[in-house]
């Protein structure tokens, strides 16, 4: 089987692993937890079913994708009922969704219909390689923080309490190791002597990350996406010798579609170091698992507590000193969808509208924003505003985000 034909089914295959582990988040049945359209207002009462539509046109899109022998049509229409189903709801925007989309626009602007799959599989594998490596190296920049060292590693070590001392307090340098390997682990791709070292360690990593996740029986879409970058990485890498990056040359008998793929990857390659003054989403840096992402809860009082929908009341807990009740919106939509919520200020401020509806009265609710901590020292700072004026006053400072 060819190259091109092995990575378009994985592809196809990844993504529609990933909307079945997720299947509310694609093809809503009693969802609760708000959309949040990126661009308009909330849709209305036909949203679940436009959803329903576009979400079946991208499973026969992603069909067609694996069955086809040119991926150019199927390509271009999975991706563009995918970015149809993102303006609906920015949550869908998920790490490995803008992944693999960013991959659909690829093969979508490759591949005329006189090109053999050999010509495509040329044109497009340095734009694939680019768009896969550059998520190892933002991931790794991204965890090189406090938090991820001091939370979220020991929370990722969790099941190996009991087998190794250090678990529940892991030195910090455990942490910095992890993520620079990660970050070396992309860099060493994208060049031909490192190569085929860097393919089995990002394998390694990967099968470490599905066993640390799976032992916690948690967020099994991700173990879907750690699976398909294995694939990914040793179709794309492994028997490669051609730089990547000498390889993305524009070339004179490239046509304008490739000369666009090119553009596109590069900047979306480049974009992610924005995203430390926010000007760029977390989302599409490679921030999952980072420690490095704002978060959010609201606090209710009982009247509003009664109106949630059970989903949500189950994800509602009171500090052990008692006081008010709290709705963290993470918790509430990993247990809907599967997926964290869209961890942008803006985003998670009018995801907490949804809740704020619920009160009639000035302080009956009110929403608390964790900023991105502090990369050094995981400080951060926390804004608070009563639902009565969230619609007036806004937490995120444009698409910033709260510092």
């Amino acid at each position: 089987m060819k190259r091109l034909r092995l990575f378009r089914r994985a592809l196809a295959a990844a993504l529609a692993a990933g909307m079945l582990l997720s299947r509310e988040l694609w093809f809503p049945s009693a969802r609760t937890f708000p959309r949040v359209p990126p661009l308009a207002a909330p849709p209305g009462a036909a949203a679940a079913t436009l959803e329903w539509l576009l979400s079946a046109a991208l499973v026969a899109a992603l069909v067609m994708l694996a069955a086809f022998r040119r991926p150019k049509r199927p390509a271009l229409l999975a991706a563009a009922a995918l970015a149809a189903l993102v303006s609906f709801d920015v949550t869908r925007l998920q790490p490995w969704v803008y992944q693999y989309l960013l991959l659909l626009v690829v093969l979508a602007l490759h591949g005329r219909r006189d090109d053999d799959e050999d010509a495509v599989w040329r044109g497009a594998r340095p734009c694939l390689q680019l768009v896969v490596a550059s998520l190892y190296v933002w991931g790794g920049v991204q965890k090189l923080n406090f938090s991820f060292t001091s939370e979220v590693m020991p929370a990722l070590l969790s099941p190996l309490r009991g087998l190794l001392p250090w678990v529940d307090a892991p030195p910090v340098a455990l942490g910095v190791c992890a993520a620079a390997a990660e970050a070396l682990v992309g860099c060493g791709l994208l060049f031909p002597r490192a190569r085929r070292a860097c393919v089995w360690a990002a394998a390694a990593m990967h099968a470490s990350v599905v066993a640390l996740l799976a032992a916690r029986g948690y967020n099994s879409v991700v173990w879907a996406w750690n699976a398909a970058l294995v694939v990914f990485v040793f179709v794309l890498f492994r028997r490669d010798a051609e730089p990547t990056l000498v390889a993305l040359a524009p070339r004179r008998e490239a046509g304008a579609a490739a000369l666009a793929a090119r553009a596109l990857v590069v900047a979306a390659a480049l974009l992610p170091a924005l995203s430390f003054k926010g000007l760029w989403d977390m989302n599409l840096s490679g921030a999952l698992y980072s420690g490095n992402t704002a978060v959010a809860v609201v606090r209710v009082g009982e009247e509003v507590y009664e109106k949630l929908p059970p989903a949500a009341r189950r994800q509602v807990f009171r500090p052990r000193d008692g006081g008010a009740l709290y709705l963290p919106l993470f918790e509430w939509a990993m247990a809907e969808l599967n997926v964290p919520p869209y961890p942008e200020p803006w985003a998670l401020e009018r995801a907490a509208r949804g809740v704020c509806g619920l009160a009639r009265e000035e302080g009956a609710a009110e929403l608390l924003l964790k900023g991105r901590p502090a990369i050094l020292d995981g400080s951060y700072g926390v804004a608070r505003v009563d639902c009565a004026r969230l619609g007036r006053q806004s937490l995120s400072r444009g698409r910033g985000g709260l510092r």
